[in-house]
Order: C-alpha cells, then sequence, then structure tokens
C-alpha cells in the first residue's frame, strides 16, 4: 500500500508541475511575463522496523528511514529581464532595471539600513566590504533584520580569490580561516557560521529575489475590491476619459516625490500635447514645444498632483505574490522603494519564458507521471494477484 500511495503522490506533483509548465507556455509571448518552476519536496520520513509476532514490539529490528513520496511545495518565478523589442508605439514601456543583474545585499545608504542591488563587492577603508557603489553592507540577525552599525571585514589572515560563498557565506581557504569577520558597532566580534551565528551576510541572486522594478497599476477583483499590484507589462492604452490602462484593463497609478505609490490617482493623456514621446526615461511628462505636458497624474476629483508622475517602483520580489494576469500583490513585509530603473519608451521587455527549455521540461515531466502511472498498475496487479491466488485451492 505504500508504493500506492508513494506513486500516487508522484502523479499528482507532476500535474502541478505540468500545470506551472503549461502556464509558461502560454505566455512566451506576454510582455513582461516571469517563467516559473516548479519545486518538490518528499513526504517526512518514517523510521521503519522488522516486528516478531507477539513480541509487542519488543526486539525490534530497525530497517532505516523511508519515504511515501512528493508533493508539490511552491512555484519559484524566475525575475531575469526578458529581451528589449523595439516597437515605436508611444504607449509601449520596457523597464531597464540594473537591480535585475546583480545581486541584493542589505547596506548603510544615506537613508538608513536598506536593501540594495550591486553587481561587485570592493573593499573600502578598514577592510570593510562595501556594494561597488562605496555603502558598507550589513550582516542581519537571526530574524533577518539588518544590525545597524555592524560591519563586515575582510579577514588579513584568508588567502582565497571568493569572499562569500552561498547564499553570503564565508569561504574558508585551505588553512581554515574564513574569508571574512563580523563586528557590532562598538567593535565587538559577532559569531557568523555557527550553530548559535549571532550575524550573517544574506546575498540573494536577482533570478529569485531581491530587489526589482515594477509599475504600479490598481488591480480590480471580481467582487469590486480594489488594491495595488505591480507588473512588468509596459503595453498601455488609452481607456475611457483620456486614462491610461495596463493590456489588462487596470488603472495605472502615480508616484508621488518621494516615490510612494499614490492609490487614488489616474494617468490621463493631455489633448494639448504634440509630441510623439509621451514618458522621459525616468517616467515623468514630457513637454512640446508649446511646453503642454504629454500627461498628467491627477486625483479621484480630477486635480491635478503637483510633482506625481508615473515613475517605476522597486520592491524586495521575496514580498510579493503572484496575483494573476502578470500581475503581483503586495503583502504585509512589501516595503516600496523609489526605483532608478529606465523607462524606455517605443518599446516592450519580453517574456523570458523559454519555449524551448520548456517543452523539454514538459516531455521529462510527462514520462515521469507515465512512469508513477505504470507502478500503480503494476502494484494493482500484484495485489490482484494476491487476493485471488494466496490461499487459494487448486481444483483436484
Amino acid at each position: 500500500m505504500d508504493g500506492l500511495s508513494s506513486a500516487a503522490s508522484g502523479m499528482l506533483a507532476d500535474e502541478r508541475l505540468q500545470q506551472v509548465i503549461m502556464n509558461n507556455i502560454a505566455n512566451l509571448s506576454t510582455p513582461g511575463f516571469k517563467q516559473s518552476s516548479g519545486q518538490l519536496m518528499s513526504f517526512p520520513e518514517q523510521l521503519a522496523q522488522r516486528y516478531s509476532s507477539g513480541s509487542n514490539g519488543a526486539g525490534a529490528v530497525t530497517l532505516g528511514m523511508m519515504q511515501n513520496g512528493a508533493y508539490f511545495q511552491e512555484s519559484v518565478s524566475n525575475f531575469s529581464p526578458g529581451l528589449t523589442q523595439t516597437t515605436n508605439r508611444p504607449l509601449d514601456l520596457a523597464l531597464i532595471d540594473p537591480a535585475a543583474t546583480g545581486d541584493t545585499v542589505y547596506a548603510q545608504t544615506a537613508k538608513g539600513p536598506a536593501p540594495v542591488s550591486t553587481t561587485q563587492f570592493i573593499v573600502g577603508r578598514g577592510g570593510v566590504i562595501e556594494t561597488g557603489a562605496g555603502q558598507p553592507i550589513l550582516p542581519v540577525d537571526a530574524n533577518g533584520s539588518p544590525i545597524a552599525g555592524a560591519r563586515v571585514l575582510v579577514n588579513p589572515a584568508y588567502h582565497g580569490a571568493a569572499l562569500f560563498g552561498a547564499a553570503g557565506s564565508p569561504v574558508v581557504d585551505a588553512q581554515g580561516n574564513e574569508s571574512y569577520r563580523v563586528v557590532s558597532k562598538t567593535g565587538q566580534p559577532l559569531a557568523v557560521n555557527t550553530p548559535n551565528a549571532q550575524a550573517a551576510v544574506q546575498i540573494v541572486s536577482s533570478q529569485t529575489g531581491g530587489i526589482h522594478a515594477f509599475f504600479p497599476v490598481l488591480n480590480v477583483d471580481a467582487q469590486g475590491n480594489t488594491r495595488l499590484a505591480l507588473t512588468r507589462d509596459g503595453q498601455l492604452s488609452v481607456g475611457s476619459n483620456g486614462f491610461l490602462i495596463s493590456s489588462t484593463g487596470q488603472a495605472l497609478l502615480g508616484t508621488g516625490p518621494n516615490g510612494q505609490v499614490l492609490l487614488g490617482s489616474r494617468i490621463k493623456l493631455n489633448p494639448a500635447y504634440q509630441g510623439t514621446t509621451i514618458f522621459s526615461p525616468t517616467g515623468a511628462p514630457v513637454l512640446d514645444q508649446a511646453g503642454h505636458p504629454s500627461y498628467t497624474v491627477v486625483n479621484a476629483n480630477g486635480q491635478p498632483l503637483g510633482g506625481a508622475t508615473f515613475a517605476p517602483v522597486n520592491v524586495d520580489v521575496q514580498t510579493i505574490q503572484p496575483l494573476g494576469a502578470n500581475e503581483y500583490v503586495l503583502t504585509p513585509a512589501s516595503t516600496l522603494y523609489r526605483s532608478n530603473a529606465t523607462v524606455k519608451s517605443g518599446a516592450l521587455e519580453s517574456s523570458n519564458a523559454s519555449g524551448t527549455q520548456n517543452m523539454v521540461n514538459m516531455i521529462d515531466v510527462y514520462r515521469s507521471y507515465e512512469a508513477n502511472q505504470k507502478m500503480i498498475q503494476l502494484i494493482d496487479k500484484t495485489l490482484s494477484k494476491t487476493v485471488q491466488d494466496v490461499g487459494s485451492v487448486p481444483n483436484l
């Protein structure tokens, strides 16, 4: 019976994997789409023991640990950028995001501790490890919160090329020296890479996490409830009353001078504008020769909001959840930041889903599903033969 449940769980997991793959294939041509991959996990192991008849468990012989199948754990999005394709359509926008090609780490910025994206690490004064922009990186505590004032220092006794291992762990050289050490604000050493570690460097790959740029839109669900959503799809169009909407019909939202999204705002095209480009590289409106702006950000009453623009925002993608229709919804852990991504007009970001790779994955899942199906048929046949033949008396 254990074999039946194990094979059946494998078929259910393969079915979920197939749904993820088919969603990737269905969105091969969706602008800004980020493909996902399914993650499987084995069921909790069970300890198998052999008992003697009538022993009441005494003298049981341990046979080992036994797994009882697998289950679909989660779907993980790949946030690597897609190719930028020129369309020459004024209302097509692509985000050129420098954060999408680096790693994200906590660092000391001018506004305090914050997650930042960097493509390299450098060693500054006093051996302090910094981002490529010269910001000292910060360790995090056991809860994943940055430790203000702490510093990550290069170990002078370390002889190696790499400073960081997997996810930011220290690298150990041939002599057993770790690549870096962490000190508190007062200079006291903090334990790293131990069972009772007080600090750790947390580096997140841009493919599956970190800070990324998005366009803010107003999502409306089937019940008419509204909430802030994020998308990379820059295929815009003009809706009623001259308001700009996304490809799914959602209203675009403006951002204030502080980079925060204005939920009650709308982006309205200016009918008096005579130019050809609607958005500047920062997302701000463009002025024509007569000084008319290409668009204005207005509130619910149609009044212009001074200083507001249609600018992208940054968010840690590990704190958002897929909403469907190429949109993501915020969670209580989400914090929006002003983005330094460039808005490219007349272009779209292609889907990063690979048709070839997804077809290969689909075939692999099909073969796994078929193997589990054959196993169930074999076990069923064996059980049927056991019930029908074992203990039966042949006709003489």
